[in-house]
């Protein structure tokens, strides 16, 4: 691990992204004091929300309620209605 200040940081900040994706981590302090840490990004699987069931049960919930439309009016609202003052 590795320290830096926060001017060295800003006149270097390329070269502290570089080794951090060299799998680097580069601490930064202001005033002797660590504020921020800089590291390379975990390497994870993507994830798909659409597996969550509680994510899943709203966002079909909400496709539902865009089919449906705003209640009292018949259907998705056209542009003019969206529009008209």
């Amino acid at each position: 691990m590795t320290a830096m200040s926060i001017r060295e940081f800003n006149a270097n900040v390329s070269a502290a992204i570089a080794r951090a994706e060299a799998g680097e981590t580069i601490e930064i302090s202001r005033h002797g004091r660590v504020v921020a840490e800089l590291r390379p990004k975990a390497a994870a699987g993507r994830v798909n929300k659409l597996d969550d069931p509680v994510f899943r049960a709203n966002y079909e919930r909400m496709l539902k309620g865009l089919e449906e439309g705003i209640p009292g009016l018949k259907g998705p609202m056209t542009y003019e209605e969206r529009t008209e003052r």
